[in-house]
Protein backbone atom coordinates (compact mmCIF):
# COMPACT_ATOMS: atom_id res chain seq x y z
CA UNK A 1 0.00 0.00 0.00
CA UNK A 2 1.21 3.81 -0.85
CA UNK A 3 -0.45 5.65 1.91
CA UNK A 4 0.52 8.83 0.67
CA UNK A 5 -1.77 8.89 -2.26
CA UNK A 6 -5.21 8.89 0.83
CA UNK A 7 -6.48 12.38 0.97
CA UNK A 8 -6.21 14.55 4.24
CA UNK A 9 -6.38 18.92 4.41
CA UNK A 10 -6.71 20.90 7.31
CA UNK A 11 -9.94 22.80 7.83
CA UNK A 12 -10.52 26.90 9.04
CA UNK A 13 -11.89 26.27 12.73
CA UNK A 14 -14.02 29.42 11.87
CA UNK A 15 -15.16 28.12 8.88
CA UNK A 16 -16.29 24.66 9.79
CA UNK A 17 -19.77 24.39 8.00
CA UNK A 18 -18.17 26.00 4.69
CA UNK A 19 -15.12 24.07 4.40
CA UNK A 20 -16.34 20.05 5.66
CA UNK A 21 -19.72 20.38 3.52
CA UNK A 22 -22.92 18.78 4.22
CA UNK A 23 -23.23 14.64 4.58
CA UNK A 24 -26.10 12.54 4.49
CA UNK A 25 -25.01 10.96 7.90
CA UNK A 26 -22.97 12.56 10.98
CA UNK A 27 -21.40 10.45 13.47
CA UNK A 28 -19.46 11.51 16.52
CA UNK A 29 -19.13 10.17 20.05
CA UNK A 30 -19.91 12.75 22.32
CA UNK A 31 -17.66 14.12 25.45
CA UNK A 32 -17.73 17.09 27.08
CA UNK A 33 -15.24 18.99 25.71
CA UNK A 34 -15.43 22.09 23.30
CA UNK A 35 -14.04 20.71 20.32
CA UNK A 36 -16.23 17.66 19.94
CA UNK A 37 -19.34 19.99 20.75
CA UNK A 38 -18.02 22.84 18.44
CA UNK A 39 -17.77 20.05 15.41
CA UNK A 40 -21.42 18.42 16.40
CA UNK A 41 -23.18 21.97 16.08
CA UNK A 42 -20.83 23.01 12.82
CA UNK A 43 -21.56 19.75 10.82
CA UNK A 44 -24.31 19.95 8.22
CA UNK A 45 -26.43 16.61 7.99
CA UNK A 46 -29.21 15.02 7.22
CA UNK A 47 -28.86 12.60 10.27
CA UNK A 48 -26.61 13.02 12.98
CA UNK A 49 -26.01 10.30 15.54
CA UNK A 50 -24.36 11.06 19.00
CA UNK A 51 -22.43 7.84 20.32
CA UNK A 52 -22.43 7.98 24.26
CA UNK A 53 -19.81 6.04 25.52
CA UNK A 54 -21.05 3.81 28.65
CA UNK A 55 -17.11 4.36 29.86
CA UNK A 56 -17.93 8.25 29.98
CA UNK A 57 -20.23 7.68 33.00
CA UNK A 58 -22.89 10.29 31.94
CA UNK A 59 -26.23 10.33 33.95
CA UNK A 60 -29.66 11.38 32.28
CA UNK A 61 -29.26 14.84 33.75
CA UNK A 62 -25.84 15.26 33.00
CA UNK A 63 -27.16 14.52 29.32
CA UNK A 64 -29.89 17.15 29.67
CA UNK A 65 -27.69 19.86 30.85
CA UNK A 66 -25.09 19.11 27.70
CA UNK A 67 -28.14 20.00 25.67
CA UNK A 68 -27.08 17.86 22.70
CA UNK A 69 -29.21 19.13 19.18
CA UNK A 70 -32.58 18.58 19.04
CA UNK A 71 -32.31 16.97 15.83
CA UNK A 72 -29.70 14.31 16.64
CA UNK A 73 -30.05 10.85 17.58
CA UNK A 74 -28.83 9.57 20.79
CA UNK A 75 -27.18 5.86 21.11
CA UNK A 76 -26.99 5.29 24.95
CA UNK A 77 -25.66 1.47 24.56
CA UNK A 78 -25.15 0.23 27.95
CA UNK A 79 -22.41 -2.69 27.38
CA UNK A 80 -18.40 -1.66 27.28
CA UNK A 81 -18.00 -4.44 24.59
CA UNK A 82 -16.97 -2.87 20.99
CA UNK A 83 -19.32 -4.86 19.06
CA UNK A 84 -22.61 -4.34 20.82
CA UNK A 85 -21.49 -0.62 20.79
CA UNK A 86 -20.85 -0.08 17.08
CA UNK A 87 -24.07 -2.85 15.76
CA UNK A 88 -26.21 -0.42 18.11
CA UNK A 89 -24.73 2.55 16.46
CA UNK A 90 -24.76 1.26 13.08
CA UNK A 91 -28.65 -0.59 13.23
CA UNK A 92 -29.27 2.91 13.97
CA UNK A 93 -27.59 4.58 11.10
CA UNK A 94 -30.12 2.40 9.07
CA UNK A 95 -29.32 1.89 4.97
CA UNK A 96 -26.01 3.03 4.60
CA UNK A 97 -26.22 2.74 0.46
CA UNK A 98 -25.57 5.83 -1.52
CA UNK A 99 -25.61 7.72 1.58
CA UNK A 100 -22.33 10.32 2.51
CA UNK A 101 -20.66 9.32 6.19
CA UNK A 102 -18.54 11.83 7.84
CA UNK A 103 -17.33 10.29 11.25
CA UNK A 104 -15.91 12.82 14.19
CA UNK A 105 -13.43 10.33 15.96
CA UNK A 106 -12.38 12.57 18.22
CA UNK A 107 -14.59 11.53 21.50
CA UNK A 108 -14.44 7.51 19.99
CA UNK A 109 -13.50 4.98 22.54
CA UNK A 110 -9.99 3.78 21.23
CA UNK A 111 -11.61 -0.31 20.93
CA UNK A 112 -14.93 1.32 19.35
CA UNK A 113 -12.91 3.19 16.62
CA UNK A 114 -10.77 0.33 16.34
CA UNK A 115 -14.18 -2.09 15.70
CA UNK A 116 -15.63 0.62 13.72
CA UNK A 117 -13.75 0.74 10.84
CA UNK A 118 -13.58 -3.01 10.69
CA UNK A 119 -17.13 -3.35 10.62
CA UNK A 120 -17.67 -0.56 8.28
CA UNK A 121 -15.44 -2.28 5.73
CA UNK A 122 -17.50 -5.60 6.23
CA UNK A 123 -21.06 -4.62 5.45
CA UNK A 124 -19.45 -2.46 1.99
CA UNK A 125 -18.79 0.96 3.52
CA UNK A 126 -15.95 1.42 1.93
CA UNK A 127 -15.61 5.52 1.26
CA UNK A 128 -15.92 8.32 4.13
CA UNK A 129 -14.61 10.92 5.62
CA UNK A 130 -13.29 11.43 9.51
CA UNK A 131 -12.35 14.44 11.22
CA UNK A 132 -10.56 14.77 13.87
CA UNK A 133 -10.16 18.07 16.53
CA UNK A 134 -6.57 18.97 18.24
CA UNK A 135 -7.21 20.77 21.55
CA UNK A 136 -5.16 23.84 22.58
CA UNK A 137 -3.76 22.13 25.58
CA UNK A 138 -4.52 18.81 27.93
CA UNK A 139 -6.10 20.04 30.63
CA UNK A 140 -3.25 19.13 33.26
CA UNK A 141 -0.46 19.01 30.79
CA UNK A 142 1.64 15.48 31.40
CA UNK A 143 -0.68 14.69 34.56
CA UNK A 144 -3.76 14.77 32.33
CA UNK A 145 -5.33 11.47 33.12
CA UNK A 146 -7.36 9.73 30.19
CA UNK A 147 -8.21 5.85 31.34
CA UNK A 148 -9.60 6.34 34.69
CA UNK A 149 -10.11 3.01 35.49
CA UNK A 150 -9.42 -0.53 33.61
CA UNK A 151 -10.33 -4.19 34.12
CA UNK A 152 -6.82 -5.24 34.41
CA UNK A 153 -6.90 -7.52 31.45
CA UNK A 154 -5.51 -7.09 28.22
CA UNK A 155 -7.79 -8.62 25.13
CA UNK A 156 -7.74 -8.25 21.33
CA UNK A 157 -10.55 -6.21 19.73
CA UNK A 158 -13.00 -8.14 18.53
CA UNK A 159 -12.53 -9.70 15.26
CA UNK A 160 -8.70 -8.10 14.70
CA UNK A 161 -6.47 -11.02 15.80
CA UNK A 162 -5.06 -12.84 14.03
CA UNK A 163 -3.76 -16.78 14.41
CA UNK A 164 0.00 -17.10 15.85
CA UNK A 165 2.68 -18.38 14.21
CA UNK A 166 6.24 -20.38 15.42
CA UNK A 167 8.29 -17.38 15.25
CA UNK A 168 9.00 -14.72 18.01
CA UNK A 169 6.15 -12.32 19.17
CA UNK A 170 6.46 -8.48 18.42
CA UNK A 171 5.01 -5.60 20.35
CA UNK A 172 4.20 -2.36 18.81
CA UNK A 173 2.74 0.06 21.45
CA UNK A 174 1.46 3.82 19.69
CA UNK A 175 2.70 5.66 22.82
CA UNK A 176 0.71 8.12 24.62
CA UNK A 177 0.02 9.82 28.15
CA UNK A 178 -1.44 6.63 29.46
CA UNK A 179 1.76 4.75 31.03
CA UNK A 180 -0.32 2.26 32.86
CA UNK A 181 -2.01 0.85 29.77
CA UNK A 182 1.13 1.18 28.19
CA UNK A 183 2.76 -1.03 31.22
CA UNK A 184 -0.33 -3.41 31.51
CA UNK A 185 0.07 -3.75 27.60
CA UNK A 186 3.86 -4.35 27.70
CA UNK A 187 3.28 -7.11 30.59
CA UNK A 188 0.57 -8.80 28.59
CA UNK A 189 2.97 -11.24 27.22
CA UNK A 190 6.38 -12.60 28.00
CA UNK A 191 9.07 -12.68 25.99
CA UNK A 192 7.53 -10.11 23.58
CA UNK A 193 9.87 -7.74 21.57
CA UNK A 194 8.63 -4.11 21.73
CA UNK A 195 8.79 -1.52 19.15
CA UNK A 196 7.63 1.66 20.27
CA UNK A 197 5.63 4.16 18.29
CA UNK A 198 6.13 7.72 19.49
CA UNK A 199 3.75 10.47 18.39
CA UNK A 200 6.34 12.86 16.42
CA UNK A 201 5.34 15.16 15.56
CA UNK A 202 3.50 15.44 18.35
CA UNK A 203 0.34 17.69 18.05
CA UNK A 204 2.24 20.46 19.67
CA UNK A 205 5.99 20.73 20.98
CA UNK A 206 5.01 20.93 24.24
CA UNK A 207 2.83 17.63 24.00
CA UNK A 208 5.75 15.41 23.01
CA UNK A 209 7.53 16.25 26.10
CA UNK A 210 4.55 15.55 28.17
CA UNK A 211 4.12 12.32 26.58
CA UNK A 212 7.87 11.29 26.80
CA UNK A 213 7.76 12.14 30.52
CA UNK A 214 4.26 10.19 31.30
CA UNK A 215 6.40 7.13 28.99
CA UNK A 216 8.95 6.65 31.16
CA UNK A 217 6.55 6.10 33.61
CA UNK A 218 5.63 2.78 32.15
CA UNK A 219 8.12 0.38 34.19
CA UNK A 220 10.10 -2.48 33.02
CA UNK A 221 9.44 -1.57 29.57
CA UNK A 222 11.07 1.77 29.74
CA UNK A 223 13.90 -0.13 30.66
CA UNK A 224 14.34 -2.59 28.18
CA UNK A 225 17.00 -1.69 25.31
CA UNK A 226 14.45 -1.77 22.30
CA UNK A 227 12.49 1.13 24.03
CA UNK A 228 15.10 2.89 22.71
CA UNK A 229 16.74 0.95 19.52
CA UNK A 230 13.33 -0.13 18.12
CA UNK A 231 11.66 3.38 18.65
CA UNK A 232 10.42 4.88 15.67
CA UNK A 233 7.95 7.49 14.78
CA UNK A 234 4.86 8.49 12.96
CA UNK A 235 2.92 12.07 13.23
CA UNK A 236 -0.15 12.58 15.94
CA UNK A 237 -2.24 14.18 13.79
CA UNK A 238 -1.58 11.68 10.22
CA UNK A 239 -3.39 8.42 10.27
CA UNK A 240 -1.99 7.67 6.92
CA UNK A 241 1.51 8.20 7.82
CA UNK A 242 1.27 5.88 10.94
CA UNK A 243 -0.26 3.13 8.47
CA UNK A 244 2.70 3.31 6.40
CA UNK A 245 5.25 3.37 8.99
CA UNK A 246 3.42 0.40 10.40
CA UNK A 247 3.55 -1.15 7.06
CA UNK A 248 7.80 -0.33 6.70
CA UNK A 249 8.35 -1.47 10.45
CA UNK A 250 6.28 -5.28 10.05
CA UNK A 251 7.79 -5.53 7.12
CA UNK A 252 11.22 -5.08 9.00
CA UNK A 253 9.91 -7.46 11.52
CA UNK A 254 9.20 -10.06 8.83
CA UNK A 255 12.78 -9.81 7.11
CA UNK A 256 13.60 -11.88 10.47
CA UNK A 257 12.06 -15.24 9.78
CA UNK A 258 8.88 -16.94 9.36
CA UNK A 259 5.53 -16.90 10.88
CA UNK A 260 6.71 -13.67 12.97
CA UNK A 261 3.82 -12.76 15.30
CA UNK A 262 2.91 -8.83 15.25
CA UNK A 263 0.77 -7.42 18.18
CA UNK A 264 -0.31 -3.58 17.88
CA UNK A 265 -1.68 -1.49 20.81
CA UNK A 266 -2.83 1.87 19.67
CA UNK A 267 -2.62 3.78 23.14
CA UNK A 268 -1.75 7.66 21.39
CA UNK A 269 -3.94 9.62 19.72
CA UNK A 270 -7.30 8.88 18.37
CA UNK A 271 -5.20 9.95 14.98
CA UNK A 272 -2.79 7.39 15.56
CA UNK A 273 -5.64 4.64 16.65
CA UNK A 274 -7.84 5.09 13.25
CA UNK A 275 -3.82 4.59 11.36
CA UNK A 276 -3.45 1.34 13.33
CA UNK A 277 -7.15 0.50 12.06
CA UNK A 278 -6.25 1.11 8.59
CA UNK A 279 -3.34 -0.86 8.51
CA UNK A 280 -4.39 -3.92 10.06
CA UNK A 281 -7.85 -3.85 7.49
CA UNK A 282 -5.54 -3.30 4.58
CA UNK A 283 -2.83 -5.09 4.93
CA UNK A 284 -2.59 -6.80 8.78
CA UNK A 285 -5.56 -9.28 8.49
CA UNK A 286 -4.29 -10.36 5.09
CA UNK A 287 -0.91 -10.89 6.54
CA UNK A 288 -2.35 -12.91 9.74
CA UNK A 289 -0.71 -13.35 12.63
CA UNK A 290 -1.47 -9.36 12.77
CA UNK A 291 -3.92 -8.86 16.47
CA UNK A 292 -4.74 -5.33 17.68
CA UNK A 293 -4.55 -5.09 21.24
CA UNK A 294 -5.88 -2.57 24.05
CA UNK A 295 -6.58 -2.59 28.00
CA UNK A 296 -10.17 -3.51 28.70
CA UNK A 297 -11.65 0.51 29.73
CA UNK A 298 -13.99 0.71 32.24
CA UNK A 299 -14.10 4.35 32.57
CA UNK A 300 -12.89 7.45 30.88
CA UNK A 301 -12.70 11.36 31.61
CA UNK A 302 -15.27 12.89 29.84
CA UNK A 303 -13.14 16.51 29.50
CA UNK A 304 -9.09 16.25 29.42
CA UNK A 305 -8.76 19.25 26.59
CA UNK A 306 -9.38 22.94 26.35
CA UNK A 307 -10.23 24.62 23.11
CA UNK A 308 -9.58 23.70 19.39
CA UNK A 309 -6.81 24.45 17.96
CA UNK A 310 -7.07 22.51 14.33
CA UNK A 311 -9.47 20.33 12.85
CA UNK A 312 -8.62 18.02 10.29
CA UNK A 313 -10.48 16.01 7.43
CA UNK A 314 -9.38 12.95 5.94
CA UNK A 315 -10.92 10.99 3.23
CA UNK A 316 -10.90 7.26 4.17
CA UNK A 317 -11.04 4.48 1.11
CA UNK A 318 -10.96 0.63 2.52
CA UNK A 319 -12.07 -0.88 -1.18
Amino acid sequence: MDYALFYRRQIAVDRIAQEVGAFDLFITAFNSSERVRRVLDAVKASTKLVLIHPEYRYTAVDLAAAQLPADARIITPVSTDEVEQINELVSAAGDFAGKSVCIDITGFMRHALSFLVAKLGSIGINNFAVLYSEPLHYVKQEATRFSTQSSGAVRPVRGMYGSPGSGRDHLIIAVGYDHQSVSEVAAHKDGVTVHPLFAFPSLSADMYQQSAIRAERSGEVAVRPEWVSNRFFAPANDPFSTAQVLSERIRQIDAKGPDQNVYISPLSTKVQALGVSLYWYLEGRGRGRTTVLLPECLSYSPETSTGLKRLWKYDVELS
